[in-house]
């Protein structure tokens, strides 16, 4: 059965049908043609689907957390969970992989809805051998804890997830750190515990959400960079223990530490860990995050004394003059346009980038330097001075990025002050080094 719906699934995907990233499923939208056929195939796809759950009357063997590595792509860094649940009665062996990490990301409207804030994940189905093809094909790791659960609570956790997958039900607006794959698993099994999970996973955090998220992009700059600008204060005040259990591995340790009370005994939760897939090409991961303060810091310097060495040459230089514009104009085009994204992140439902220092460094109004850098570059009156002001202002901003990040618990803000600080000041210096060739 298994197989047939996956050769649906290809021939409708032949069929026009567009792919959709998920961490191990494929949807189909946006037919074109041969639609009568098509509906009528996928129609016959998803009663296959739903007999599966449908047929499991009985309560699972097993029901185990999947705990999926890390991979290589942006939307993969950070690890996966999923609930499997196994049948073995009768000589048949039978299971679901139910994964709560299926999205899709349509092109402009995908972006849209992320800027917004109204990213759409859903519940989705699975067999653990498309699963384990998907992880090993991706060189990920994959390890299964089964859970010391009596048959009630088996059953009850599968009529729960089954419903939960319905079509009517299956959808949720996704919050990396409030609601994700991971604590949907983490909340799924404190639900069937009553809430025991939950009273043994206490205390402060060891880490803010911004130094998680930190720690599992170190290894790539342009990553690291792009979250660490992106998020703002709220991500920065401590966390409990349970609210770190967004990360796949830090539910994966808390559940293999966790009890839970069963015939008057206290037990284990987690019967028993099997390692179904290993990755061991891949280093471990770390515990804490970098902290690169000398390159923000020496690639700010770098780039300020470059920009004032290029406007003091400007001064007796029409080619050097028309270059310093250009360049101002494109920095201000790259960062001012960065500004109004953290502006409207600000102003949307990620709360996750709210309050964020980082727009001293990067404010909009760098838009207005791409037409002044322009007007400076051919040598138009007054260019010279609002483009002055202009970087004047942007400069006393970073000043204040630079106060706050002094001043606030953790400075993580500092790392942004010491690469727009020098940035802003040697262009600022810059423009008055070579005001006189523009003011003759």
């Amino acid at each position: 059965m298994t197989r047939a719906i996956g050769l649906i699934s290809q021939l409708l995907a032949g069929l026009g049908g567009r792919g959709v990233a998920t961490c191990s499923v494929m949807r189909l939208r946006d037919w074109s043609g041969w639609g009568a056929f098509k509906a009528a195939l996928w129609a016959l796809a998803c009663v296959l689907c739903w007999a599966r759950p449908a047929a499991a009357q009985e309560p699972p063997d097993r029901v185990s957390v999947l705990t999926m590595g890390p991979g290589d792509h942006p939307f993969t860094r950070f690890g996966h969970n999923a609930v499997l649940l196994e049948w073995q009665g009768g000589g048949v062996r039978k299971n679901i992989v139910y994964n709560f990490g299926t999205f899709e990301f349509d092109g402009v409207a995908g972006a849209r809805d992320f800027m917004g804030g109204r990213f759409r994940y859903w519940l989705s189905a699975s067999t653990l051998e498309r699963t384990l093809r998907a992880y090993a094909a991706d060189q990920r790791s994959l390890t299964a804890q089964e859970l010391e659960l009596t048959a009630a609570e088996r059953a009850e956790l599968a009529r729960s997830l089954a419903e939960n997958a319905l079509p009517e039900n299956r959808y949720y607006n996704y919050d990396y750190y409030r609601d994700n794959c991971s604590t949907r698993v983490r909340d799924a099994v404190d639900r069937l515990l009553g809430g025991a999970l939950r009273r043994g996973v206490g205390g402060p955090g060891r880490l803010t959400f911004r130094q998680h998220t930190l720690t599992l992009v170190g290894d790539t700059p342009w990553l690291y960079f792009g979250l660490d600008v992106a998020l703002g204060a709220p991500t920065d005040r401590p966390t409990t223990r349970w609210e770190e259990l967004f990360l796949p591995q830090e539910l994966h340790e808390a559940l293999g530490q966790a009890s839970r009370e069963l015939d008057g005994h206290s037990v284990p939760l987690v019967r028993r860990e099997r390692a179904l897939l290993s990755a061991a090409s891949r280093p471990a991961l770390p515990r804490n995050p970098p902290a690169p303060w000398l390159a923000f810091g020496g690639s700010g310097a770098l780039l300020g004394a470059l920009f004032a060495a290029l406007g003091r040459g400007a001064r007796g230089s029409v080619v050097l003059r028309g270059l310093f514009g250009a360049v101002t104009a494109l920095v201000g085009l790259v960062v001012g346009l960065l500004g109004v994204a953290l502006t409207v992140f600000w102003a949307s439902k990620h709360w996750a980038a709210h309050q964020n220092p980082s727009l001293l460094g990067c404010p909009p109004w760098l838009i207005g330097v791409v037409v002044v850098g322009v007007g400076f570059a051919l040598g138009k009156p007054r260019s010279g001075r609002l483009l002055q002001l202009l970087l004047g202002a942007t400069l006393a901003a970073s000043l204040l990025l630079l106060a706050w990040g002094l001043v606030s618990a953790g400075h993580e803000a500092l790392r942004m002050a010491l690469l727009f600080v020098p940035l802003w000041a040697g262009l600022f210096a810059g423009t008055r080094l070579s005001r006189k060739a523009t003011t003759r």
